[in-house]
């Protein structure tokens, strides 16, 4: 199990606002829902038999400035819009107040046009947020049943817990350092509504989201895998032994790629592009202890002064 720290902090949080999560949305027949109910530090959440969802597309959702997107001036106290610039006849956009202290919501505006505008904000993230820490908040909010027709006020309290520290496992693999967001809405039209969110703890990545709102259901997963976006070309080869590799290993790199005055840096990347170890190389042979990994997969690039030298992948068993 990791040893970084379980704490959700905007410091970590904020860099998944220049991020791009690449996404699918699943067949919601294939999440497990005990998921929801694990919790407590030191777990695991199986959730490696999703399937997306028939004639769904591949989603890459981002935090952009919501002036950019068409009915950002509705929302003018939110400062970022999430959502697919390249999807929105799929995925509308939420509208979000990110600070130091918390992440808010102040609406949703639909591809139907159907949308919702908050009056009293809806608190969805404290920072800093600790394991087993829960508060409580309250909303108010007008909803339109389109672009300019009045539907109805709401309001009622949101209970948010951290409720689930460890290892969240997706498809494409394994990802560590993953916290539980588990999120009850109660409303004054009823019903409750029920949000259980897995984020990376170190980058703020939202890795897995599941909703559930009287019948509505949504489950999306994020997709992304280093192993299949980072594809560099192989300037030169560096030998790993043993690979896969079950006892401290030895990276053999050419001395040639050992230019005096220029470092030369071994990054070693999970399958979802977390930066797991950065080795300085001072010469042509550098140890790797195996406790420092976990079993899995992962993706070595070899850098020198910023300069991609060659990359593969190394195995951990």
């Amino acid at each position: 199990m990791s040893t970084k720290s379980q704490v959700i902090t905007y410091t970590n949080f904020s860099k998944c606002l220049t991020d791009t999560i690449t996404a699918n949305i699943a067949n919601n027949a294939t999440f497990n829902n005990s998921l929801k109910t694990i919790t407590g530090a030191g777990v695991v959440w199986d959730a490696s038999a999703l399937m997306i969802s028939s004639g769904t597309p591949t989603l890459n959702l981002v935090y952009i400035n919501p002036n950019s997107t068409p009915n950002g001036g509705l929302f003018s106290n939110s400062n970022y819009a999430f959502g697919d610039p390249s999807q929105t006849n799929v995925v509308g956009y939420e509208y979000y107040q990110i600070n130091s202290d918390s992440l808010v919501s102040w609406g949703y505006y639909a591809p139907s046009t159907a949308h919702e505008i908050f009056q009293n904000p809806d608190k969805r993230l404290i920072f800093p947020f600790n394991l087993n820490q829960t508060y409580t908040d309250t909303y108010y909010k007008t909803n339109y049943s389109n672009w300019n027709t009045f539907s109805s006020y709401q309001y009622g309290v949101r209970t948010v817990t951290y409720s689930g520290y460890g290892t969240l496992i997706l498809p494409q693999g394994s990802i560590e350092d993953v916290a539980l967001i588990s999120e009850i809405r109660t409303n004054n039209l009823g019903p409750d509504s029920y949000t259980y969110t897995w984020y990376n703890v170190n980058n703020g990545k939202m890795l897995l989201l599941r909703e559930e709102n009287n019948g509505d259901i949504k489950t999306v997963w994020c997709s992304s895998s280093i192993l299949e976006i980072i594809e560099a070309r192989k300037f030169a080869e560096i030998n790993i032994y043993p690979n896969p590799i079950n006892t401290d290993a030895y990276f053999i790199v050419p001395e040639a790629l050992i230019k005096e005055n220029q470092a030369t840096t071994l990054k070693i990347f999970s399958i979802l592009g977390e930066e797991i170890k950065s080795i300085p190389i001072y010469n042509s042979e550098t140890l790797l202890e195996k406790e420092s990994l976990k079993p899995g997969c992962y993706l070595y690039l070899l850098y020198n002064s910023k300069k991609l030298l060659c990359s593969g992948k190394l195995s951990v068993i």
